[in-house]
């Protein structure tokens, strides 16, 4: 099963994730926790471009870097791991590309997702979990972590877009993204997606 964490920066993916797996690794789960950008070691070194301050560069580059760093995680991290029975937990995945260069870089969606239609190919998320939380309270986290990366640095208006970015993939959506207040405790987030995942069927390795 294929599953992803969405959300903007300071919203608590990682936590969930990590309280996930455990759970099902409990249960004799075999689980994968990855990441986006990053997860096969090309795409960490892509990361980094992405990611460092230093590095300022085109809009429709960082797009292509993103499908770039995609296509290389799918075939050598996911689509291996699905096909051998993994659950596979990702902090990110294309929806993320829609929402920061679709809405957030205003590129538009459409044109963010035929850069990753072949990135992906027939490999979607089975459910994606989209942690929605205050622009204020997120930006408070963000900044209690320390130092901001490129794209956590790129300012208030983009970050808007991208939260009403995120909140439109859902409306098109609604049978894969479920969203969910990440303003709630952790211990009750980790039983909602626990509840949750315990009713969703097995998908094929390509991740349909």
């Amino acid at each position: 099963m294929f599953i992803t964490f969405e959300g903007a920066d300071g919203v608590g993916k990682t936590t969930q994730m990590e309280l996930l797996r455990e759970r099902l690794e409990a249960q004799g789960q075999e689980v994968l926790l990855t990441r986006e950008p990053g997860g096969s070691p090309i795409a960490e070194k892509i990361r980094g471009l992405l990611l460092d301050r230093e590095n300022d560069m085109d809009d429709m580059t960082e797009a292509y870097l993103y499908a770039a760093a995609r296509a290389d995680h799918v075939r050598r991290v996911i689509l291996p791991a699905l096909a051998r029975g993994c659950v596979v937990l990702c902090d990110r995945y294309v929806d993320s590309s829609l929402a920061y260069q679709g809405f957030g870089r205003e590129i538009g969606a459409q044109a963010v997702w035929e850069i990753n239609r072949q990135a992906v190919g027939r490999c979607m998320p089975y459910r994606t979990y989209l942690m929605a939380l205050g622009r204020q309270e997120a930006e408070r986290r963000v900044r209690a972590r320390g130092e901001m990366d490129r794209m956590e640095s790129a300012g208030r208006a983009f970050a808007q877009r991208v939260d009403e970015g995120f909140a439109l993939l859902a409306q098109r959506a609604p049978e894969r993204i479920m969203v969910l207040d990440a303003a709630q405790t952790k211990e009750v987030l980790a039983r909602l997606i626990a509840e949750d995942v315990a009713k969703l069927k097995t998908c094929p390795p390509d991740g349909r």
